[in-house]
């Protein structure tokens, strides 16, 4: 069975499972697709980055009295529109509500190219109504698919991992024709897999020219007594270091005469990709986005002692050594944080009480939170509130902390890379 036939066999579940719920965010289980972390850390992350750069595209289109025109690129069911029609213009405050930076209105032109038809089919059922839309079934191995006399696409994005499917060769030709086929800028939003997930550091070696397609598996779609059978789909995936894509892409540019101007490299979910749940490619990983999960569940208290984690350094890349052991010192010294405040919710002066000065103080300031939310929890009507208010906040504590240590090396599930090229 060929790579195209495999990946078109895990595209057509993805459509199966749309068609029974799986992105509405009301039948959500912990294990699912579109589960907690995939909600509130991976597509809030990609939001919170991608709204400054499309806030100043969206400026210069409305001076010029036009709308985006966007290509997405393995757009899959289309989520890609979802993703962004609700970019936040600001943060939401007590006293004002969620706004989006970007509605249908501002999109001239949207079209969703991707290999599977069954997933262009369910893009077009679930967009029908979004005139402004077109789909097309397009093996992205073959360049990007445009029609001569088109008028020049504004964003090139792509999400989930889409572009990690494609070979150096491949990618390389991907990104030339959207230099070629530019106006006078264009933003390309490349969303891969990082070479330096601990999901898998069997896949950490060093990069000599380029690199070999490595495989990756959907085994955690699957229980885990299925997860080792010959049911689950694996393919060849590239794995990137934020490093060398910075290298290819700028290399590329240059041979296309296209400057790089704003650019951004952000790892996302650094401890909670998928794959540490499955320990499939790393025997030493922790569940710990099953863990997270739990925090995010209503009316389940989680052990927060599995949310520790016990980095084992690899002996090739002591730079890579040196982001995961502050990270986990961090880490581990919030979820410790929270575990004592809240053997100290009986003794009021404990908890008001500064926490240990030897902590970074973003684990200060969040240790000081979680004191204060557990002094005053008593007081306030929740049915549970260490599961339903406490536990939810050390989440998304967790969360800020992973997006404040990010550095673009590719330590994580998703390496997400937003260029701005200009002629």
């Amino acid at each position: 069975m060929n790579q195209h036939t495999v990946l078109n066999n895990v595209l057509n579940n993805y459509a199966k499972a749309v068609e029974v719920g799986a992105y509405d965010s009301k039948l959500l289980g912990l294990g699912s697709k579109c589960d907690s972390v995939r909600q509130y850390w991976e597509d809030r992350y990609t939001r919170y980055v991608l709204s400054p750069p499309i806030r100043r595209l969206l400026e210069r289109k409305r001076a010029e009295d036009r709308g985006i025109r966007i290509m997405d690129l393995g757009c899959g069911a289309g989520e890609g529109w979802n993703i962004l029609t609700t970019l936040p213009r600001t943060s939401p405050t007590l006293d004002a509500q969620f706004s989006s930076l970007m509605n249908g209105s501002d999109i001239e032109f949207y079209k969703g190219v991707d290999i599977s038809p069954a997933m262009i089919g369910k893009a077009e059922s679930i967009h029908a109504h979004h005139d402004q839309t077109q789909f097309m079934v397009a093996d992205l191995d073959e360049g990007l698919p445009i029609e001569s006399g088109v008028a020049p696409f504004d964003l090139y994005y792509s999400s989930y991992g889409s572009l990690s499917h494609l070979s150096d060769d491949s990618l390389g030709r991907l990104v030339a024709d959207i230099c070629q086929n530019m106006g006078d800028r264009a933003i390309f939003v490349a969303d891969l897999l990082g070479r330096y997930s601990y999901e898998w550091p069997c896949y950490w070696g060093e990069v000599q020219g380029k690199s070999d397609m490595q495989t990756y598996s959907m085994s955690y779609l699957y229980p885990p007594d299925k997860r080792n059978t010959d049911s689950v789909e694996r393919f060849p995936i590239r794995y990137w270091g934020g490093e060398e894509l910075d290298r290819f892409l700028r290399v590329i540019a240059e041979k296309m005469n296209v400057k790089v101007g704003e650019f951004h490299l952000c790892d996302r979910s650094i401890l909670v990709g998928r794959h540490t749940d499955t320990a499939e490619f790393n025997p030493e990983a922790s569940p710990l986005r099953s863990a997270i999960n739990s925090l995010h569940a209503q009316d389940v208290r989680t052990d927060l002692s599995t949310l520790i984690f016990d980095y084992q350094p690899h002996p090739k890349h002591p730079h890579i050594n040196r982001f995961y052991q502050n990270l986990q010192s961090a880490w581990n010294a919030l979820v410790y944080g929270c575990m004592e405040s809240l053997d100290m919710w009986r003794k009021p002066e404990k908890l008001l009480s500064e926490p240990p000065i030897e902590h970074p103080p973003i684990v200060l300031d969040s240790i000081r939170i979680l004191r204060r939310l557990i002094h005053q929890a008593p007081n306030l009507h929740f049915d549970d509130p260490r599961a339903n208010l406490i536990e939810p906040q050390l989440a998304y504590l967790l969360r800020n902390l992973e997006w404040n240590f990010q550095q673009g090396l590719g330590t994580s599930h998703g390496l997400l890379a937003i260029y701005e090229f200009r002629r």
